[in-house]
């Protein structure tokens, strides 16, 4: 990668500058005493962009956090329940999380590798996160006391050399790897992205420090020079150290030297990542090494290494480029990573510049916007579907049913239509437009997801009755059971306001089916469940010049199966092809059957999806 290219671009002040130090503790424990379950493995993580007086904040810290939660979330031996992500935290509320591991690392079960990471402020002797002074020895005390076999902590600051003691570089002799849980370890290895009197650098381009984003790289499977599955700490190292060094010296104002100081007692390296973890994979087969760019940020996610043959990448689902430089010539092949899915490259598959070009829409695999669980940030989706149904809306509370006979009519197929607009506030928040109606991710796509859905449905006035509307609410989970076919099950409940029938029923819905990627171009959604809802209390119509009546017709229930799901407020087709990354043709089909009088509704439509 030619990192002079990057020269024009503009860098943070020195107050802005980081430094990375890595401390790894690693405490014997006798073999009779270990588990028969395997240990856990639990991280705190924290960013603060806060300054101390006098200093200015700092643009990347809560980012470099994140990426260092969501990489390790991938990549390692970590539970998402086991990995605490603290952003702008007080240095109390960073000591409490810190107690809260101990506490728990007592207690059976507790963690045989325990992560610690900072990314903030420091003057090379204090920490201050939430721009509040907070001791490095005190800090250190704290990390030393927890009862975890191999600990790993990460201070991403200025001037690290306060970490690790060291006065200019300083390389120890390097760790054999070898598993964690099977030899004994003691002592400690002390390990600094710089010396004690450099600084390191935010950059830009990587939107974070040079030494954090070839550590998270490292991590997803760039660094693992045995090829074994197996990331190390000491192939992370050497991985960073590398980059950071030919990073600093190409675009920084002075060059960053990693270094290393170790104390370890035993024979084993520390693994940090298993690429098996990871729900998308990326399986690149070379002889030279490659850069593999995130095409949605321009971002090099990650550069190969030349000794590597089979690498893999645990990347994010996405679109990538896979890219090298032979001979002053680019080559290059476009790559989509869907969920929970592995895909394979081999080098020869790359071509030239030129050629790729005149191939460009000769049917090269994509990945639409419109088959992910939410949007990219900033984008815009339509969908709108039109056909036929039959049934009462209330009766079975989905949107699907879209007629409202009144209760002793016969059935009739009548006009229907479904769509909605979602606008993607952020990759995880999307806003259901135009009324306040909301939806949130949880989780990393590709891996088991939770989307948070409330708000408004509908609203309206009537002359008669006044204000009409709907609330609703849900929440439904989407798990990856093999390479493109996924379980989704929802659950949610809507009240209707306005008239009093209406009004005392509140609908309750849930369903379970499967997603299947039958390919790129192609997705089907399939699932079944139940529709109905409770009375809340009893309706009254006052009549004139008599007595109240009591509306207490029961309230109805159903079967629903077929196009009865949807990701937050978007709904999902039956069938659904991709005719373009922007553009999708739908068909939606759904069968009810009542459970009182054994009525069958269905509705039937056709429609398309638009992403801009």
């Amino acid at each position: 990668m030619n990192h002079r290219s990057y020269l024009g671009l503009a860098w943070c002040a020195i107050a802005r500058i980081t430094a990375l130090s890595i401390v790894v503790l690693a405490v014997a424990t006798p073999l009779g005493a270990r588990a028969a379950t395997p240990a856990r493995s639990v991280a705190v993580l924290v960013g603060a962009n806060a300054p101390p007086p006098g200093r200015e904040p700092l643009r990347f810290a809560l980012g470099d956090a994140t990426l260092m939660a969501d990489t390790l979330a991938r990549t390692g031996r970590f539970a998402k329940d086991d990995i605490t992500t603290l952003l702008e935290p007080s240095p109390r509320q960073l000591l409490a999380a810190l107690d809260r591991v101990a506490t728990a690392a007592a207690e059976p079960g507790g963690p045989g590798l325990f992560v610690f990471y900072y990314s903030g402020h420091s003057d090379g002797q204090q920490l201050f996160p939430g721009g509040e002074a907070l001791a490095l020895t005190e800090l250190r005390a704290v990390i030393g006391r927890l009862p975890a076999r191999v600990r790993v902590a990460i201070l991403d600051t200025c001037r690290g050399g306060g970490w690790t003691n060291t006065k200019g570089l300083s390389v120890g002799p390097p760790l054999r790897a070898i598993d964690l849980l099977d030899a004994d370890t003691a002592g400690t290895a002390l390990l600094s992205s710089s010396s004690g009197v450099e600084n390191a650098h935010e950059a830009a381009i990587y939107g974070g420090s040079f030494f954090t984003h070839h550590v998270a790289a490292g991590l997803l499977g760039a660094a693992d020079a045995s090829g074994d599955g197996n990331v190390t700490l000491q192939e992370v190292f050497s991985y960073a150290k590398e980059r950071t060094v030919r990073d600093s010296a190409h675009l920084a104002p002075t060059t960053q030297h990693p270094s290393f100081e170790i104390e370890l007692r035993g024979r084993q390296d520390v693994v940090l990542a298993e690429l098996a973890q990871s729900p998308s994979v990326l399986e690149l087969t070379q002889r030279h090494a490659h850069e593999v760019v995130h095409l949605a940020s321009g971002v090099t996610a990650v550069e190969t290494l030349p000794s590597q043959r089979l690498v893999r990448l645990a990347l994010p689902a996405g679109q990538y480029v896979v890219r090298r430089v032979a001979d002053g010539h680019v080559l290059a092949k476009d790559v989509s990573v869907p969920p929970g899915t592995s895909v394979r490259v081999d080098e020869s598959e790359l071509l030239p510049a030129d050629e790729r070009l005149a191939l460009k829409g000769d049917g090269a695999s994509f990945d639409p916007p419109s088959a992910h669980d939410t949007l990219p940030a900033g984008s815009w989706e339509l969908r709108l579907g039109f056909g036929v149904s039959t049934g009462r809306s209330r009766e079975f509370g989905a949107p699907l049913f879209s007629t409202d006979a009144p209760e002793d009519a016969p059935l009739e197929r009548e006009l229907a239509s479904i769509g909605s607009i979602t606008y993607a506030i952020t990759d995880r928040l999307s806003w259901s437009v135009p009324l306040p109606a909301f939806a949130y991710r949880f989780g990393t796509e590709g891996a088991t997801t939770a989307i948070v859905r409330a708000g408004m449905t509908s609203f309206g006035y009537s002359t008669i009755d006044g204000a009409l509307g709907a609330l609703d609410a849900g929440v439904g989970v989407r798990a990856w059971l093999f390479p493109g076919v996924s379980l989704i099950a929802a659950a949610s409940s809507d009240w209707t306001f306005g008239t009093s029938d209406r009004e005392r029923v509140l609908g309750m819905h849930g369903n379970v089916g499967v997603a299947w990627n039958v390919s790129d171009r192609v997705t089907v959604a399939f699932g079944a469940g139940y529709s109905g809802g409770v009375a809340l209390f009893d309706a009254r119509i006052r009549v004139v010049g008599g007595d109240d009546i009591v509306l207490d017709e029961p309230v109805a229930g159903g079967v629903v199966f077929g196009a009865i799901q949807s990701l937050g407020y978007r709904p999902l087709p039956l069938v659904q092809v991709h005719v373009a990354d922007w553009l999708s043709l739908d068909a939606y089909g759904a069968w009810a059957i009542n459970l009182e009088d054994g009525d069958v509704r269905d509705q039937v439509l056709g429609g398309f999806t638009w992403t801009f």
